[in-house]
């Protein structure tokens, strides 16, 4: 069984609109211990040329995104599929030329900002990859063809994410228990960009990131959650809470009901806050879902 996990962003800052039309981007990606599963077959070609993808998915995600994953699986358009994608994008460097069927569990919510799509296409790379003969820049390069935060989803280690999610950087991180909540409302990817309104930039460079200062590094590294608070913050919430005020009533809640650090995960809907303690965590996500009854709520640590 491989497990293909979610992700949280600890601070997201989009300092400009990259000439190539992308958004460059400052981030601390923080892979969670919650994601999905899948078991990968592959079998022969009959005339071992034309790739062939084969999806059999099992679907737990709750109400509020059930539908979304089921217009992707194999009951709608799988080659709408990011894992359609990352495996064609790679066929042809295969040294022997192989169909794949994946056997998949979702449970990371799309659209959540939680890395759900390129979690799955990084967790099928990490195996495809290695019966390449690309050398590990062309297999980032290929990876970032794929999606913008794949490239993340290579590594075993949490990163300081730049460019558009290409430069990588690990970062120590301590443990901690978080509430993952996700609501039912969706947010375009591409409408939460535009409300930035970010200007253009006729440069390319990927400047250190002026707030990852050596207080965060170290509340980082020891896991003091409320010394990150004002410090690390994600541009997209000011675009959220514009249209969606309900989403400016979850963060406050979390903070309200114990949550040492609270924020949006990436452009997605999803909001999650951060605990100490075990025994913290379940007092509250007890709470979260009595304020909340129709909002789904899941725990996981880092």
């Amino acid at each position: 069984m491989n497990h293909s996990f979610a992700k949280i962003n600890l601070g997201l800052e989009i300092p400009f609109r990259r000439p190539d039309g992308y958004h460059e981007i400052r981030s601390i990606f923080v892979k969670t211990d919650f994601g999905d599963d899948f078991e990968l077959e592959f079998f022969s070609l009959k005339n071992n040329a034309q790739p062939e993808f084969q999806l059999v998915s099992k679907n737990e995600l709750g109400p509020q995104k059930f539908d979304l994953f089921e217009s992707v699986s194999e009951r709608g358009d799988v080659s709408k599929n990011i894992l359609t994608k990352a495996y064609d994008n790679v066929f042809p460097f295969l040294k022997k030329k192989q169909g794949v069927r994946i056997h998949l569990t979702k449970r990371i919510p799309p659209e959540g900002g939680i890395g759900g799509g390129s979690s799955n296409a990084g967790s099928l790379l990490k195996i495809l990859l290695p019966k390449t003969s690309l050398t590990t820049s062309e297999q980032l390069t290929l990876a970032k063809g794929i999606g913008a935060d794949v490239p993340f989803f290579l590594q075993n280690q949490n990163c300081v994410v730049r460019g558009i999610g290409e430069i990588l950087e690990p970062i120590e991180i301590a443990r901690g228990f978080g509430v993952l909540a996700i609501p039912s409302l969706s947010l375009s990817t591409k409408a939460m960009y535009e409300g930035l309104q970010k200007s253009l930039q006729n440069t390319l460079d990927s400047k250190i990131w002026k707030t990852l200062t050596e207080d965060v590094i170290r509340n980082l590294q020891v896991g003091d959650w409320k010394g990150l608070y004002g410090q690390l913050e994600n541009e997209f919430e000011k675009v959220a809470f514009q249209n969606h005020s309900d989403l400016k009533e979850l963060k406050l809640r979390f903070m309200q009901c114990g949550a040492e650090f609270a924020s949006l995960s990436g452009s997605g809907s999803c909001f999650y806050g951060l605990v100490s303690e075990k025994l913290a965590q379940d007092v509250l996500l007890e709470k979260m879902k009595f304020h909340f009854p129709s909002v789904d709520f899941l725990s996981f640590s880092i």
